[in-house]
């Protein structure tokens, strides 16, 4: 990869990683295990969906605060406050309980990432340049996945994708594919409260990913997964790499329990829970 090139690409992990709206704090040395747990920014692990929802829209309505106090056009300002609770509506909309009911994911490039019928579910974050999916058990926050949109790092290949990680994280171990699963190349970092892979998903997908875990729920995973994935209809994919170690109308409600409120089918809109 050319010089110029990798520049861009580090430039690119500035603005997704330095600033912005959940993006990683940046206060840690590269390098140290700190900036890894940074990733996090506010949120943490344990924390229920109805806390993270909360803590995304506190960022979401942080952000608009100052494009709004500047306008001083009356429709302008009414197109912004609409945008804000678009994006909050879309979190909100996205809450999914993995119950047996088949969805997208099962045959997605997060299949492998979590199970039915064990307690687990998710919220989807969109931005420019990114999704985040955060994974709760038992109503606990335990996983992120980060997809990174590769036409953001203006063609660089995963090996500079993960020496740019490094350089931010530390040095990373080589991960090695399961048996019989996709030779996806991938890197992995282990530090006590956190644990994470860089994944290249670009060949199939179009972007590269970070994956960061709760390593104490990880090592429960064997316990708090009991319904297993061929009797819950779902399973494949890459193996948690600790793991080696140690119908709509029923669910239609499902999303506004992270609210706090009850939505009728009719009244879609979201009402603030401050």
């Amino acid at each position: 990869m050319r010089r110029s090139s990798y520049w861009a690409l580090l430039v690119a992990f500035g603005m997704l990683f330095g600033v912005g709206m959940r993006a990683d704090m940046g206060m840690a040395s590269a390098g140290s295990p700190r900036a890894l747990e940074q990733s996090m920014g506010d949120i943490q692990w344990g924390w229920s969906p109805k806390q993270v929802y909360r803590q995304l829209k506190k960022e979401i309505e942080a952000s608009y605060q100052e494009p709004i106090s500047k306008t001083t056009d009356a429709i302008e300002e009414d197109r912004l406050r609409h945008k804000m609770a678009e994006e909050t509506r879309e979190i909100r909309d996205s809450y999914l309980e993995f119950d047996g009911t088949p969805s997208a994911y099962d045959s997605g490039y997060l299949k492998g990432e979590f199970t039915h019928k064990n307690g687990e579910s998710l919220l989807r974050v969109r931005t420019e340049n990114t999704q985040d999916f955060f994974f709760f058990i038992n109503e606990r926050l335990w996983k992120r996945y980060r997809a990174f949109d590769a036409s953001v790092f203006e063609g660089a290949s995963f090996a500079d994708f993960g020496r740019a990680l490094q350089q931010r994280y530390g040095k990373a171990k080589t991960g090695v594919p399961t048996p019989g699963t996709p030779s996806t190349q991938w890197l992995e970092w282990r530090e006590p409260r956190i644990l994470a892979r860089a994944v290249d998903n670009n060949e199939f997908y179009g972007f590269y990913c970070l994956i960061l875990e709760d390593p104490k729920t990880v090592a429960q995973l064997g316990k708090l997964r009991k319904t297993r994935a061929n009797e819950a209809g779902a399973g494949g994919g890459l193996v948690d790499m600790v793991e080696e170690q140690s119908d709509e109308d029923q669910n239609a409600d499902i999303a506004d329990r992270i609210t706090g409120e009850i939505r009728r089918h009719d009244a879609p809109e979201v009402v603030d829970q401050k």
